[in-house]
């Protein structure tokens, strides 16, 4: 039996996903028989809508040692990262797997254009989460 505190934070998840949460169609990819052709929806999973906090890191060029006093100038590198969506395991009926599609929506429930993704990394997150690092497609 969970405790009253886990109790409440379980309840305070699922409001906290409805109301600072976004809207999006999880689609689970696999090749069809052409490993050579674009994979195709995997009709052993199902398509879901689901909530997840999708966020975009901000880009961290000259930022660090390159910028302090006394240290040796280096050459500015790029710094690069992906977006990423974090989402309760339990909405899903399946793992996550690379590959994967998510597609952004907007209030209504219609895609948003040039909101595509694939999952191109599964990462573990707190219990019960999942961090799903993203490429636009």
């Amino acid at each position: 039996m969970p405790s009253p505190m886990q109790a409440a934070i379980a309840a305070a998840s699922a409001t906290h996903d409805m109301v600072m949460s976004d809207s999006f169609r999880y689609s689970p990819m696999e090749y069809g028989a052409d490993k050579n052709a674009p994979t195709v929806v995997d009709p052993n999973r199902a398509v879901t809508v689901i909530r997840g906090k999708f966020g975009e890191y901000g880009a961290r060029v000259g930022a660090g040692p390159f910028n302090q006093p006394g240290v040796k100038p280096e050459r500015a590198g790029h710094a690069s990262s992906r977006p990423y969506l974090s989402l309760r395991l339990s909405q899903l009926a399946s793992r996550p797997k690379q590959g994967d599609q998510v597609q952004a929506l907007d209030d209504a429930g219609q895609p948003i254009a040039g909101q595509l993704f694939r999952v191109a990394e599964v990462l573990p997150s707190t219990p019960g989460f999942v961090r799903l690092d993203l490429n636009r497609i």
